[in-house]
């Protein structure tokens, strides 16, 4: 699955993604399809599909 750059639109909805996880979000680079997080106080780096299997994983949609 790879996102198109929506400007703000896909950053705030990676945000509360991350939110629900327990991360905080720090960017997203939509060139690489990759997402930047807190965790923990460090900073981490997750491959975009890897960050959506988890949060769906953990936060299943119905």
């Amino acid at each position: 699955m790879k996102l198109k750059d929506l400007g703000r639109g896909a950053r705030i909805e990676l945000s509360k993604m991350a939110k629900l996880l327990g991360m905080k979000f720090i960017g997203y680079n939509p060139q690489a399809q990759q997402v930047s997080l807190e965790v923990q106080g460090k900073g981490v780096t997750y491959p975009l599909e890897e960050f959506i299997q988890q949060y769906e994983r953990i936060c299943p949609t119905t």
